[in-house]
């Protein structure tokens, strides 16, 4: 869908690759930009920069999703394109405790779940409409240093598949962009100490060059793309053949991370 003349709203959009899609919707002539993020501050300098409504939400619950659909609605009429790119990160295993691996699972799948209930009634009756998932190149492969990363953001890659082919009958086409890996100032920091960090460097883009990889995403109509193409011949391999796509991978863990999964003491 292109973005000329289109009510765009995206989460996370207060920083970092939401910001900088926020200012190529601006760029791609977007009608109006809706800049949802729960750190207001953020929302507002977003927001003033491209002429957008800033939206205060925290996406892993229902009320205050469907409160900010409404919101858009109400000043502009309607949602043409929802971008769910609000995210956390953290190092987890199995032995995380239950309130991290639920509030991946909030952020990362339920928010979809929450936006989907909100947009899809109209979307329907529009026959138009366009979700953007933007997952992690993690949800191709894997994530050796956050198990529940790695399963939320499956779980994402999951859902936008369903709901692209069960929607595109009615008009309604869903994206899933799989961003390997961004520079930003928290990544080069955990570079200095981190090997995993400091392997990630060295195949990462800016956020301008993910946003515009995004945006174009969004507007080609194709389903799904990645910042790093390498990752594809991965995501292959783990499907043609999972032992050697696994061996792979416990070599990556016992070079770069051999402490995470430990049993706590």
């Amino acid at each position: 869908m292109k973005l000329a003349g289109r009510v765009v709203a995206i989460t996370g959009g207060g920083s970092g690759l939401g910001a900088d899609a926020c200012r190529l919707a601006r760029t791609r002539e977007a009608r109006a930009i809706a800049v949802v993020d729960r750190n207001s501050a953020a929302a507002g300098r977003v927001a003033a920069e491209v002429g957008g409504m800033p939206v205060i939400a925290d996406v892993s619950g229902e009320q205050q999703v469907r409160a900010a659909v409404a919101a858009v609605e109400a000043e502009f009429g309607q949602v043409d394109v929802w971008v769910h790119n609000a995210g956390i990160g953290a190092k987890t295993s199995t032995f995380t405790p239950d309130e991290t691996w639920q509030r991946m699972w909030q952020v990362h799948v339920m928010a979809i779940v929450y936006a989907s209930r909100s947009l899809l009634p109209r979307w329907i009756e529009r026959s138009e409409g366009h979700l953007a998932v933007v997952a992690s190149s993690n949800a191709l492969t894997s994530n050796p240093v956050s198990a529940a990363y790695a399963a939320t953001k499956h779980a994402e890659l999951a859902l936008a598949e369903w709901l692209h082919y069960t929607y595109a009958s009615r008009g309604i086409t869903t994206c899933c962009f799989c961003p390997k890996g961004m520079l930003t100032p928290l990544l080069l920091a955990s570079a200095e100490s981190d090997d995993y960090a400091r392997s990630a460097v060295r195949t990462a883009v800016t956020s301008e060059e993910a946003a515009r990889m995004l945006v174009d995403l969004i507007e080609s109509g194709q389903f799904l793309t990645t910042t790093y193409p390498p990752v594809i011949e991965e995501y292959r391999l783990r499907s043609q053949d999972p032992d050697a796509y696994l061996a792979m991978m416990r070599g990556v863990h016992d070079e770069l991370v051999p402490g995470v999964g430990a049993v706590p003491l």
